[in-house]
């Protein structure tokens, strides 16, 4: 800031310096004194003047340069921390202890009693009959009958074919090749190199303390007092009520029932039928054969036969060096510290707590990484190529020629025949008939009984029973409270950057070359040929046969068949039941009463006292370091120069 004043101020007396202020303003003499004889003589003091002028010039100043450094310093920290001590109090408690007692009790309970009551009951007994009964059967029987159909008989005729035959011949054929091979080109690469620095953190500790804080907490204090109870009671007593029911009695009657029954019968009927009589008779028929011959015709075909060839080559091996460089590495050596801690639970009752103290160490380490390392290996491999050859083969070939044949064929023919014959037919009539039949009644009576009914009336009774109350009470103790503050330190911080580097290597590079070489390809040309080729066609005819046809009638048969019905008989049994009594009881119970007793007892507690201790702790502090440094500056300074003034001639 000062500079800048410095080169405004110097500016504005440059030009305050620069202006055109001589001794005498000679510019216009006309009516200006400061000449001093007029301008139309010779003035020799006119010849030079004097001018001020402003130029800027480099100088070199000593200018206050402020640096930093870094001192460490210690300093003593006030660390308070609880010391755990065991102290033994008297306690004072209250406990409800049980005493058993005995009461006699009389109860009522319902018992079944078993008795054996006879019982009548109606049974349907089946009876077996075997009774004669005619159906009308529907029996089968054959005709024939005549049947036209149609049947396709094959026909071979020759037919000239024109067919195209593809005849191999062998060319001589120029190609070219890519052949590989390896060179090897210098490549310039970048490498991402690891730069260890350091720096300074600065980090907040959460630092815990504690403090004793007066609680208020309320207590339930019980109280037990007998009262007695008035409660009420269903006692069961068993009354003796008469009862009406009514019983249904079975009485048998025997009563005249008529019913119809269908009486089959046969009839002998005179029927006319048609058959079909069989005849057969032999047919000679003629077909053709296609008879197979085999024929050996000379083939060429080409061989592909193979060459093996030894080629010498380089490959490329890359292997991995091991290379090992130490490095810093921060580790925390921390443990668990087992600490109390007072919690308020129904009183104060002392918890230990597993608490992580950390500890962190920063060691050197040694760490090994790979760098791949590059050769190249001679090595020759084996090259199979084939070339062609061709040879000549017969192959057989089969085909076949057209044989006209005879042979005779037994046909089946049917003749229908009219025929006689008498036929039995079932017929049924209606007859009516009448049976006795023994019939089942049943009439009603009125009975009475007596029957054993559970009643129960209510009875008030007393008992004594404890009733526990509670009064609240306020009382007071001292909790102690972990806070906690904030902290702001400084540690060293190891980090690493990367940085480029521009190294090179050889590169194997696969590139190819043309070469041009010969082979011999085998090639084929169509020719047209013709042949006779038999082709069948199918012919179809109109032909006749007598087909078997089965057809049925009704016959009248007889069977005996067996049908059962049921007839009523009436039976006794004796049957077991129950009949439920109301007996009376006594049983001992057992019941607990809980007596209060106040007692007394011995409690460790663990008392935390404060300790106040100093710990040197090292810290760093940027300290100011003031230098003077040479700095160019540019300054505008009057300089004084004479001129000849030219005004007067």
């Amino acid at each position: 800031m000062r500079a800048k004043l410095k080169h405004g101020v110097l500016g504005v007396l440059g030009l305050l310096l620069c202006s055109p202020v001589v001794n005498g303003a000679c510019n216009d003499c006309q009516g200006q004194s400061a000449c001093a004889t007029p301008c139309g003589g010779a003035k020799p003091g006119c010849e030079t003047r004097t001018v001020t002028r402003a130029q800027y010039v480099t100088e070199t100043r000593m200018v206050p340069h402020t640096t930093y450094r870094q001192e460490k310093r210690t300093r003593m920290n006030k660390v308070t921390r609880k010391v755990p001590r065991v102290e033994t109090r008297e306690q004072k408690y209250t406990v409800h202890v049980p005493h058993e007692k005995t009461r006699t009790e009389t109860y009522r309970v319902k018992v079944c009693v078993p008795y054996e009551e006879e019982v009548t009951y109606t049974v349907q007994v089946p009876v077996t009959t075997e009774v004669e009964e005619t159906d009308l059967v529907c029996v089968p029987y054959t005709e024939e009958v005549e049947q036209t159909y149609s049947v396709c008989v094959p026909k071979t005729e020759e037919v000239i074919e024109t067919y195209h035959v593809s005849v191999p011949y062998t060319e001589t054929e120029t190609y070219k090749v890519k052949v590989p091979y390896t060179e090897q080109v210098e490549e310039t690469y970048r490498v991402r190199v690891p730069v260890k620095k350091t720096r300074e953190v600065k980090y907040q500790v959460c630092v815990p303390y504690t403090e004793q804080v007066e609680q208020t907490y309320t207590v339930c204090v019980p109280e037990t007092k007998m009262t007695t109870q008035t409660y009420r009671v269903q006692v069961p007593y068993t009354e003796m009520v008469k009862q009406t029911y009514s019983v249904r009695i079975p009485v048998q009657e025997t009563v005249a029932r008529t019913y119809k029954v269908s009486v089959p019968y046969t009839e002998e009927v005179e029927q006319t039928c048609t058959v079909m009589v069989p005849y057969s008779e032999e047919v000679e028929q003629t077909y053709d054969v296609r008879v197979p011959y085999t024929e050996e015709v000379e083939q060429t075909y080409t061989v592909q036969v193979p060459v093996q060839e030894t080629v010498n080559a380089e490959r490329t091996v890359t292997r991995c060096v091991p290379v090992t460089t130490m490095r810093m590495v921060t580790r925390d050596h921390g443990r668990y510290e087992c600490r109390a801690v007072q919690v308020a639970c129904g009183g104060k009752k002392t918890v230990y707590k597993r608490v992580y103290v950390p500890n962190l160490v920063t060691e050197q380490v040694a760490c090994t990484t790979y760098q791949r390392q590059t050769t190249k290996v001679p090595y020759t491999y084996t090259v199979t190529r084939c070339k062609s050859e061709t040879r000549t083969r017969k192959v057989p070939v089969t085909r076949c020629r057209t044989e006209t044949r005879t042979r005779k064929v037994s046909v089946t023919s049917y003749r229908p025949e009219q025929r006689t014959r008498m036929v039995k037919v079932q017929r049924c009539r209606m007859e009516e008939r009448t049976r006795d039949c023994v019939v089942t009644r049943y009439r009603t009576e009125e009975r009475t009984r007596e029957v054993p009914v559970c009643r129960t009336r209510i009875e008030e009774r007393t008992c004594r029973v404890p009733v526990t109350t509670y009064r609240r009470e306020t009382r007071t103790r001292t909790v102690p409270v972990c806070k906690t503050r904030m902290e702001t330190r400084s540690r060293e911080m190891t980090y690493c950057e990367m940085t480029v580097e521009e190294r090179k290597r050889l590169v194997d590079v696969c590139r190819t070359r043309e070469e041009e070489r010969t082979r011999e390809v085998v090639k084929c040309r169509v020719e047209e040929r013709t042949r006779k080729v038999p082709v069948t066609r199918m012919v179809r005819e109109t032909r006749t046969r007598k087909v078997p046809v089965t057809k049925t009638r009704m016959e009248e048969r007889t069977r005996t068949v067996s049908k059962t019905s049921c007839k009523t008989e009436e039976r006794t049994c004796m049957v077991k039941r129950m009949r439920v009594e109301s007996q009376e009881k006594t049983r001992e119970v057992r019941y607990t009463v809980s007596v209060p007793e106040e007692r007394t007892r011995n409690c460790e507690v663990t008392v935390y006292d404060t300790v106040i201790e100093e710990v040197p702790e090292e810290y760093t502090v940027c300290v100011p370091v003031t230098t003077m440094k040479p700095v160019q500056v540019r300054v505008c300074k009057p300089v004084t120069v004479e001129i000849p003034c030219g005004c007067c001639k």
